[in-house]
């Protein structure tokens, strides 16, 4: 059932999820050439998990809401890493680049884990960090005030 705290989170977190690409195409300008996929990658984990984590979990939070918001930007994070590395992995099978099945599943992980060391500076990091606490909050309110 859609409710206020889903809507405001999904659309949040959305929204974060494109100025934290922005911020990381401004560290990276190597990565701008995929900054489409990537940016969809984000707007699209930020409205799953919002709609279906933040939203859903807020409303049993006894606190402020800033913890819920950060486990969902740890989630969102997770998922657009996965995203991002599953597309390399289908790049790759366009190019014909594996000789197995299991090669090209392979590289998953692998990229998931480049691109995490990847965005462990501190602009990406504390930029992820302040929104996802600003998105569980406003969350937090729109759940009180809109039930």
């Amino acid at each position: 059932m859609p409710t206020a705290a889903k809507l405001v989170a999904s659309i949040l977190l959305a929204i974060s999820g494109v100025i934290v690409v922005t911020v990381a195409v401004n560290i990276y300008p190597d990565i701008a050439r995929r900054s489409v996929g990537l940016t969809s990658a984000a707007v699209l984990a930020g409205i799953f998990v919002g709609w279906r984590g933040l939203g859903k979990k807020i409303t049993e939070d006894e606190g402020t809401g800033i913890m819920s918001g950060l486990k969902a930007g740890i989630s969102m994070f997770v998922w657009v890493i996965f995203l991002y590395a599953l597309e390399d992995m289908i790049g790759g099978i366009k190019d014909n680049a594996y000789y197995q099945p299991m090669n090209a599943l392979l590289v998953i992980p692998a990229s998931m884990i480049k691109y995490g060391q990847m965005a462990l500076n501190v602009p990406i990091m504390g930029t992820m960090v302040v929104l996802a606490g600003i998105v569980g909050k406003m969350t937090k309110s729109a759940d009180k005030r809109w039930v």
